[in-house]
């Protein structure tokens, strides 16, 4: 069945998409658009951030806390991940400075970011309530 347009909301689950399909998007950006004599000095950098996101999104969310540690964990994952992403457009300014690639593909990047840092940072909160009785 489907739901109205205007009465979708996100998924809770749209963190790992959204991850996902920013180590993708990153990869593809780093082989296609950054010259190969950048590789291993902008290349990787952006590509192994993206990769480390998405690790610590997917680690996060398979820990089902049952005690304060446990909540811990999966926050410290998420915490992790949310500082990759403050890696990462750190390291896509020095990118954008130096190949100077198309603004759009800087504007397509830098929305994926910035989407999945408000996704990370709702997990975050909504954590932070929904195991308040186990801390």
């Amino acid at each position: 069945m489907s739901v109205v347009r205007s009465e979708r909301a996100v998924s809770e689950l749209e963190f790992l998409n959204n991850a996902r399909k920013l180590e993708i998007f990153t990869i593809q950006k780093c082989v296609n658009t950054i010259p190969k004599r950048y590789t291993f000095f902008i290349a990787n950098k952006l590509a192994d951030s993206a990769t480390a996101v998405y690790s610590y999104v997917k680690k996060g969310n398979s820990i089902y806390p049952t005690n304060a540690h446990e909540v811990q964990l999966r926050r410290d994952y998420f915490l992790r991940a949310h500082a990759e992403l403050q890696n990462l457009v750190s390291q896509l300014e020095i990118a954008y400075e130096i190949v100077h690639f198309d603004t759009k593909i800087l504007k397509d990047w830098a929305k994926l970011i910035n989407d999945e840092i408000i996704l990370v940072k709702a997990v975050i909160k909504k954590d932070r309530e929904r195991y308040k009785k186990i801390l």
